[in-house]
């Protein structure tokens, strides 16, 4: 293994780590936002963290035999807020993909490491989209967007599928009783 080939492995080990502490991170987060009555935003910080998973399981493959030592440096702060949670999320994984994720795919395509060059290009660009995602989430709790919209829109309750039209979600789900929190506007990409 030569000079390059190693620096990208060291920082590939520093990526694994950093995206490990992260799925649980969003675990965190997520359970915050139910206790703030964002259901859906709970959902999708599980999300992104079980799309980490697969992320940090296809850099560890590319780190088998690796022997090497790095140090990752962590950030704690307070979770007790889902908005907070959300901006944190937005500015670390925007940060994260224009800092070390553009270095290690710029060193693996110095090293010739095509097939990891790719991947990470391609995390880059997921991360980049979990900062937008993030961003528009945060925004709409700025805004009082969450459960509410300037024209009618169909509702769904996540718990028992019941399907209500208007421009805000009911305070209760009719059909299972569950709170506003359950409701989300209803995605229809099929």
């Amino acid at each position: 293994m030569n000079t390059a080939q190693h620096q990208v492995n060291t920082l590939l080990a520093s990526v694994w780590f950093m995206e490990t502490a992260r799925i649980r991170l969003y675990e965190i987060y997520a359970k915050q936002a139910i206790k703030d009555g964002y259901q859906q935003m709970a959902a999708l910080f599980i999300e992104v963290a079980e799309q980490k998973r697969s992320h940090t399981k296809t850099i560890y493959r590319f780190m088998e035999e690796l022997t090497t030592e790095t140090s990752v440096s962590i950030k704690t702060g307070a979770f007790d807020n889902t908005l907070k949670n959300l901006e944190e999320a937005a500015l670390t994984e925007q940060k994260e993909a224009g800092d070390i994720y553009s270095t290690l795919e710029r060193m693996a395509w110095e090293a010739d490491l095509k097939k990891i060059a790719v991947k990470i290009k391609l995390f880059r660009q997921i991360k980049l989209f979990y900062a937008g995602r993030f961003t528009t989430l945060a925004q709409n709790i700025k805004d009082g967007r969450v459960f509410a919209r300037d024209e009618k829109v169909k509702w769904i309750c996540r718990k028992c599928g019941f399907i209500y039209e208007g421009e805000k979600a009911l305070k209760n789900c009719p059909g299972c009783e569950h709170p506003q929190a359950y409701f989300e506007i209803l995605a229809e990409n099929y």
